[in-house]
């Protein structure tokens, strides 16, 4: 991994020529690249990175890289999970190729193929490619937004940095908040466009390239996801075509392993299926996986289960070098870990009671000399996905018979109510109006009303919500396309994984995030995700082979982090010193409805924690307002009000 930074300026200006600003930018990110500090001096451009040494290669790394005749420069914060291809590709020995830093190879394809090499790669990525002769810069991340990559141009400048700190770095710009950006945080909407969390900074968006030229500036995105309909001749053909690409996944995060490598294991599919896979597939490795458990026994919501350690024992017991370590939920509260959080991340936690548990796994798997955490973070939108809006899907396929057969087995087999199927199936097509009058009658809390955000926000957002399926909005018509707009929109976790590395030294790979399994889950046909009533029908039989039974049949869903309600209830005199610090901050109570703060505080619950009202409230809405509060008063904001 590196953190990268770069400045260009249009006028031929000193700033860049002297690399004084770029060197400030990389020392302001260098938590995220501490072995390693290197920048080049190109007249108007200077541009530079740090590097965290992960990977086998990187004693190769010899950035900032420039090519042969001078015309191409190139800074990256690089993984290339198919480096043997784009050898073979660009006609370059084996025997050479074990020499070459995956950022030399980079430079080879973008020197081939330009613009176009973007979407020949595979892995993780955020890249900075300067053309002196066309006088143009391409910037570029990977299409599941795995690092990160941000710009700012200024009147006669530009400039780019993994993350805003080195942005702010510059000293051209206040760090200041977007206040739009955090009500749309709080209204659980993902980021506009490229928009980030502070004013005159931007986000490469994930999957997407941006052109920089003294003209202007273009986005484009490079990754669209629409892989053909997949047609195998047998059940059995789609099983072995489903571990191939899970075990390739997994095999392309072990690159570097050394001594240990930590996983992420819950009582899930997803995490039990990347602990477990990881563990065939390097079995003279020793993997630690980590289950975050509540201190004490504790309620959980219907359908939920809270502890999830009994199951993911299981599944650690099949594998010899599996050592499981189960991690107490910490007695801290969220609060404790705003400052923390936000040091690293730069952004407001998009879920802050999680990240208090989270914390301490990464703990412990620093404390054990892992350097590489493996996790199934989205498995829910590629391995194991199956929602119950898979209804609809059978009748916009006009596959009445189908969706007749599946829902009754859904209903007999007591795997979803009649009035879910009904909603799920036909909710797509009522009207708006009709659609909105039912939801006073849902037993449940709607998350995208509960929230912190001021009512004319609350307004202004509101279309969108409904667009975007948020809380109680309608399921869409189409599945794919709605998952697919998902993967192209808001699977942005590259400032997540930066701060994880800068923060513990820690590289957080996602195997469910990799672009041909991705590809491959968005390419299987509707039976393989819902048949005869039976939810993930090929992922169960194709996990049959490394999971235990009882993690397969397990009904319901683990529920992190129980006890959460303790050391919250402990810090309510913290939460109101929050709350009176938001209100008298004209910028942050501009966003934050501080009467239903106070409300929430004086109305603060004394059982009853899994109720699933209460979760909204507390766990979610008040915590994300407390976290969106914090962001505001750590930052110069200004007060914003949402366009009409």
């Amino acid at each position: 991994m590196s953190a990268v930074a770069g400045l260009w300026t249009f006028d031929g200006g000193a700033v860049a020529a002297d690399g004084d600003a770029c060197r400030a930018m990389l020392l302001a990110q260098q938590a995220y690249g501490p072995d390693a500090c290197d920048a080049a001096h190109l007249g108007s451009l200077s541009l530079g990175r740090n590097l965290y040494r992960l990977l086998p290669e990187d004693r190769f790394d010899r950035q900032p890289l420039m090519s042969g005749d001078g015309r191409f420069a190139l800074v990256a914060d690089v993984r290339l999970d198919n480096r043997e291809e784009l050898l073979a590709a660009l006609g370059i020995c084996n025997d050479r190729g074990e020499g070459l830093a995956d950022s030399a190879i980079l430079l080879h394809a973008l020197e081939r193929w330009q613009e176009g090499a973007a979407d020949r790669l595979l892995g993780d990525f955020a890249f900075a490619f300067f053309d002196a002769t066309r006088q143009r810069l391409l910037l570029a991340r990977d299409a599941l937004g795995q690092r990160p990559l941000f710009w700012h141009r200024g009147p006669r400048h530009f400039a780019f940095a993994s993350m805003p700190a080195g942005l702010h770095a510059l000293g051209t710009m206040a760090a200041e908040a977007d206040g739009r950006s955090l009500a749309r945080y709080l209204a659980s909407l993902p980021l506009d466009g490229p928009s980030s969390f502070y004013q005159g900074i931007q986000r490469v968006e994930p999957g997407h390239i941006v052109a920089v030229s003294p003209e202007g500036i273009e986005s484009r995105r490079y990754w669209t996801l629409r892989p053909p309909l997949l047609r195998l001749p047998r059940f059995e053909d789609y099983v072995e075509a489903y571990r191939e690409e899970l075990d390739a996944a997994v095999r392309r995060r072990l690159r570097g392993v050394e001594g240990v490598v930590a996983t992420h294991l819950s009582g899930g599919w997803d995490s039990s299926a990347v602990t477990a896979t990881a563990a065939r597939l390097a079995p003279a490795t020793k993997i630690l996986a980590l289950t975050a458990a509540p201190r004490t026994e504790q309620p959980a919501p219907a359908n939920r289960f809270a502890d999830e350690s009994a199951l993911a024992a299981a599944t650690a017991a099949l594998y010899r070098n599996v050592e499981h370590a189960i991690v107490p939920h910490p007695k801290r509260s969220p609060l404790a870990d705003l400052d923390g959080n936000l040091a690293a991340f730069g952004r407001p936690s998009f879920n802050p009671c999680n990240h208090v548990w989270l914390s301490d796994l990464r703990e412990r798997a620093r404390g054990a000399g892992a350097r590489i955490l493996l996790t199934g973070e989205i498995g829910n939108w590629t391995i194991s996905a199956s929602p119950n809006t898979l209804l609809a899907d059978y009748l916009r396929s006009g596959r009445w018979l189908g969706w007749l057969r599946e829902a009754m087995a859904m209903v007999r087999g007591r795997r979803a109510r009649l009035r879910g199927v009904l909603a799920s199936s036909f909710g797509p097509w009522v009207p708006d109006t009709l659609w909105r009058l039912t939801q006073p009658f849902s037993s449940a809390p709607d998350p995208a009303r509960v929230t912190a955000l001021r009512p004319a926000w609350r307004a202004a957002l509101e279309a969108e919500q409904r667009a975007l399926g948020v809380g109680h909005a309608r399921r869409p018509k189409d599945y794919f396309a709605y998952a697919r707009e998902a993967f192209l929109t808001e699977m942005d976790f590259g400032q997540y994984r930066k701060g994880i590395l800068g923060g513990w030294g820690i590289d957080k790979r996602d195997a469910t995030a990799d672009r041909r399994l991705v590809e491959f889950c968005q390419a299987l046909p509707l039976e393989m995700l819902l048949s005869r009533g039976q939810r993930r029908p090929l992922a169960r039989a194709a996990l049959a082979d490394r999971l235990p039974a009882e993690v397969l049949d397990a009904r319901g869903k683990g529920y992190q982090a129980a006890d959460w309600h303790e050391a919250l209830t402990r810090d309510r005199p913290a939460i109101s010193a929050v709350v009176d610090r938001i209100e008298a901050d004209p910028a942050a109570s501009s966003i934050i409805d501080v009467p239903w703060l106070r409300a929430a505080l004086a109305e603060w619950p004394t059982e009853g924690w899994h109720d699933r009202r209460i979760i909204v409230r507390y766990r979610i809405a008040l915590l994300m307002g407390l976290s969106a509060g914090h962001f505001a008063l750590s930052t110069r904001a200004s007060p914003v009000r949402p366009e009409r």
